[in-house]
């Protein structure tokens, strides 16, 4: 397997990875499993933008994007066997991380909130009830078969009390107050793009969602489940009816955006002086 190259692209049309393979003739732009997935119903999320005015649900939305890219990137350093401080990120952790981005730097150097706080101590507590051994975190993949690609929070193995044994998972943090639909479907297009980004097949992965500051442990783990009313406990049901609910997701965002590429727009950093320039004969003089 050729090793790819994957780096996601930040686009005024959602975010996009562009993936460089030297099987391919040039670089492969494919949208995000969250930017199709705006196109999968929530009706919680319609009624609060038929009931907010904009600057409200702008304000939230940055607010909630901030705060949950804090908590993931201080969970990957805490992974990584750094001790993160409550007064923000230090300026070695923020090297650590590869980071580039002014504005983002600039809020993880601050002091962290109620709510990331009440996130990272749940983080806390998952570890210590299912002993996770990491196998990767924040890790790229795509399906070129599909089309999508996706960043995936954490590839690893946790124990299971009942059973005695460690099995294999794939999870997505999030510190949303509520848990969507959506969110099964995104963590089931990622197992799938794993399996074609490495090219293996895991057909007994767990796929969960970790929702963080949630309950008096301060986190809920649920595993992707089944249809509503369907009372029935096999897993690789309720991964295969989300999946075929992605593709559904899938072809409706490719009917809506046919042909659609990322579209950046590259801000100025600096606004040079003007060239000065000079003619014959005389120039009025305001003096």
């Amino acid at each position: 397997m050729n090793k790819s190259t994957i780096t996601l692209i930040e686009t005024n049309s959602g975010h996009w990875y562009e993936i460089q393979n030297e099987e391919f003739e040039e670089p492969l732009y494919l949208p995000s499993s969250t930017t199709i997935l705006s196109c999968f119903p929530n009706p919680g999320l319609d009624l609060w933008f038929q009931t907010t005015n904009y600057e409200e649900i702008k304000k939230k939305q940055d607010e909630g994007k901030r705060q949950g890219t804090k908590v993931h990137k201080i969970i990957e350093l805490r992974i990584m066997g750094q001790t993160v401080l409550g007064s923000g990120i230090s300026d070695a952790q923020i090297s650590l991380l590869g980071l580039s981005d002014k504005k983002l730097i600039q809020y993880l150097k601050e002091p962290l909130t109620e709510r990331e706080e009440e996130a990272l101590v749940g983080v806390e507590n998952f570890w210590e009830e299912f002993k996770p051994i990491t196998v990767a975190s924040e890790i790229m993949v795509y399906s070129k078969k599909y089309g999508y690609a996706g960043t995936a929070d954490w590839v690893g193995y946790l124990w299971d009390a009942k059973k005695k044994k460690y099995e294999l998972w794939i999870i997505d943090w999030k510190i949303s107050k509520s848990v969507e639909r959506g969110y099964d479907l995104q963590g089931v297009s990622y197992w799938k793009a794993f399996e074609e980004t490495y090219g293996k097949r895991y057909p007994n992965m767990r796929i969960g969602i970790l929702q963080l500051g949630a309950n008096k442990c301060n986190y809920s783990f649920k595993e992707v489940k089944n249809k509503k009313g369907d009372l029935s406990k096999d897993k690789n049901k309720a991964k295969k009816v989300a999946w075929n609910l992605f593709l559904k997701t899938k072809d409706i965002y490719d009917d809506i955006y046919p042909n659609k590429k990322p579209q950046q727009t590259k801000r100025r950093e600096q606004f040079d002086a003007l060239p000065i320039y000079k003619k014959k004969g005389k120039i009025i003089n305001l003096s």
